[in-house]
């Protein structure tokens, strides 16, 4: 199985760029801009497109441009438009059920609370890859869930996640030239670089 799409979610607009619930868009603008890609709005599609040629192959990058909440419409569109199957797609997306930092690849699953999954589900279906990464559980205890994944990260956190982008980054490389299989197998077994951290405390 190939990838052709790959998409970050997240919500757009400046006040919510450092927001746990972009994730996703903060690991496609890193990866583009190594890769010198340029995003384009596409009002149709409802989303910012980005194209990575390899050699006879398009990859292409979106970021949905409505609210994470209706992430499955823009995805919906890019599908029909490209006529690229679900089992093609792959979404990034941060995690409140796994550790802080952590990449866990899936090929499916359910929306694990996420809402913007879940959107995507309903409208694309259920057989695109998950490209998960930890946010932890929301924290203090109390506090809604949706408020915590709109707030933003302490510095601390974001320099696991600065620390962390190369190997999200190696992750997408080795999707686009392996296919989702080989890098859930290389990469479900790593231990974030925080989590190794924490072993020596």
């Amino acid at each position: 199985m190939s990838v052709s799409v790959i998409a970050g979610l997240g919500n757009p607009g400046k006040s919510y760029q450092e927001t746990r619930h972009n994730l996703g868009f903060r690991v496609m603008d890193a990866y583009a801009s190594a890769q010198g890609l340029t995003w384009k709005e596409d009002g149709k599609l409802l989303c910012s497109l980005a194209a990575l040629k390899r050699g006879p192959r398009t990859f292409h990058f979106v970021k949905p441009d409505t609210f994470v909440n209706l992430s499955g419409d823009s995805l919906q569109k890019v599908s029909r438009y490209y006529k690229i199957p679900a089992e093609e797609v792959t979404v990034i997306y941060d995690d409140a059920n796994l550790e802080f930092g952590r990449l866990k690849i899936n090929q499916e699953g359910g929306p694990g609370g996420h809402n913007g999954v879940e959107d995507v589900i309903r409208k694309l279906g259920s057989n695109f890859t998950r490209f998960r990464i930890g946010i932890g559980s929301k924290y203090p205890h109390e506090i809604d869930l949706a408020d915590f994944v709109l707030g933003k990260f302490t510095k601390t956190e974001a320099d696991v996640i600065k620390n962390q982008m190369d190997t999200y980054h190696q992750a997408m490389e080795l999707l686009l030239s392996r296919g989702p299989t080989i890098a859930m197998n290389q990469f479900n077994q790593r231990k974030s670089k925080h989590d190794a951290d924490k072993t020596h405390l």
